[in-house]
């Protein structure tokens, strides 16, 4: 399983010639990072890379990430995303993997992703938490009991369980807000209301009455006993009126009307946006190619979309186990991600960090393409075994040069469509060499 870059440019200098591949085979891993400033290139390179991984034996599934629209592939399933379609991702869908899988995880990761899209609150953050938590526990995916997590643990065989969806949950955080504004669900949570209510009084009378050199006060007196009498009936009617046995917990999680109607609109406009749909998009299962068209989202949008579906595929890849040594090698999915500068965080919540890390041993390779060196970490750097260097503005030399352990002088004769630097780490080197490569005619072409 291998893609060739092109020959040695300095072999060919001297009437020899000598093909370079990046054999997935040979390297550490099959990530590659492609570096190149508008017009050196990187879609050229990305359409003639696809063109040879498709032909891959096995095939994998091919992921193309396409943010502006211009890495059309002849022949692949291509779906456009936007507000208008009906088809996107579920967010909560969750894996049954005991061990990287789960409610937690799934919850984290959906607040992670939209915190990197635009940041909530620790009050509101704590409150989706628990949302999210209560919804997933009303569809049968408890977070203690890792046996829940699959779709067929016989929760209800008259109502087949099925993950939630952002239709869902919009309901349901809406119905808890409409629960704590007028206690339409429950007499109880008013009860209960009533009763801190009196009890906060009752507080207050016994401060004082316990104060020091206080005198006995007959109407303080009396009005406490008053007050007595009435958390007893507001007591007795929370008893009497208790329907889940979560009234009081849901009156600590749920006690502010404010925060909590920030999380439904927040809510409400990731349903919005155009991203989260019930029906999942019609992509061809024969083909090995998936193309997605994100042009028509807003930037914030784009960083989500991304960010969902490779966790959707690195949860995938996870189910089915890692790679046997004997399959050592073999690619499942290659994600193609365009512009990756506007997808990375560098933060250990972020999934192309995770991939970089842990994709290898899952079958997972991620092709990331940007202009500038500067987008990524060291330990990102580090963790991709294949680096392209197209053509990058001489003001990122030296960060460059840094990075990639090379010498200054080799910048000077990377020729944007001529000649290019390809840096690969194989199995069981010790140093990675920078080779000059001469692209092919046809790559020649943007």
């Amino acid at each position: 399983m291998k893609i060739e870059l092109g020959q040695d440019d300095y072999l060919l200098s001297k009437n020899q010639t000598q093909p370079i591949f990046c054999d997935f085979d040979v390297v550490v891993n099959a990530h590659m990072l492609i570096m190149g400033k508008t017009g050196m290139g990187k879609t050229t390179f990305l359409r003639r890379a696809i063109q040879q991984m498709r032909r891959f034996s096995p095939a994998p599934r091919i992921h193309i990430m396409d943010v502006h629209g211009d890495i059309d592939i002849q022949g692949a399933s291509s779906v456009r995303f936007s507000e208008s379609t009906e088809y996107g991702l579920n967010p909560f869908v969750v894996s049954p993997d005991r061990h990287f899988g789960g409610v937690r995880k799934r919850t984290q990761d959906f607040i992670a992703t939209i915190n990197g899209a635009r940041p909530i609150g620790s009050r509101q953050e704590a409150v989706m938490r628990h949302l999210i938590n209560d919804l997933y526990s009303a569809n049968g995916f408890f977070a203690d009991n890792y046996k829940s997590w699959v779709l067929n643990d016989g929760f209800s065989r008259r109502h087949p369980k099925r993950y939630p969806t952002m239709d869902d949950a919009c309901r349901f955080a809406f119905g808890k807000l409409k629960q704590l504004i007028i206690g339409s669900d429950t007499k109880s949570g008013r009860a209960l209301e009533e009763l801190n209510k009196v009890t906060t009084k009752l507080y207050r009378i016994s401060k004082q009455h316990a104060a020091s050199g206080a005198k006995a006060d007959d109407e303080l007196t009396e009005k406490a006993m008053e007050l007595r009498t009435d958390a007893l009936r507001f007591y007795k009617a929370y008893i009497e009126n208790l329907e889940t046995g979560k009234e009081l917990e849901d009156f600590i999680k749920y006690e502010s009307k404010e925060v909590l109607k920030s999380v439904v609109e927040r809510f409400d406009n990731l349903k919005a946006s155009g991203i989260f749909k019930n029906q999942p998009p019609p992509f061809d299962p024969a083909n090995p190619v998936w193309h997605y068209d994100i042009t028509a989202l807003r930037e914030d949008e784009k960083r989500m979309f991304v960010e969902f579906r490779l966790q959707e595929l690195f949860s995938a890849a996870m189910e089915k186990g890692p790679v046997r040594r004997e399959q050592e090698g073999l690619l499942r999915d290659i994600m193609i991600i365009d512009e990756a500068h506007l997808f990375f965080r560098d933060d250990q919540n972020n999934i192309i960090n995770t991939i970089a890390k842990e994709g290898r041993k899952f079958g997972l390779g991620l092709v990331c393409a940007s202009q500038s060196p500067t987008h990524f970490s060291e330990d990102f750097f580090s963790n991709v075994a294949t680096k392209v260097v197209l053509g990058v503005d001489q003001m990122y030399w030296d960060n460059l040069v840094r990075k990639m352990k090379i010498e200054a002088k080799l910048m000077q004769y990377i020729r944007p469509f001529h000649v290019i630097g390809v840096q690969m780490s194989n199995k069981g080197d010790t140093r990675s060499k920078f080779t000059m490569v001469r692209v092919p005619k046809e790559h020649k072409e943007q």
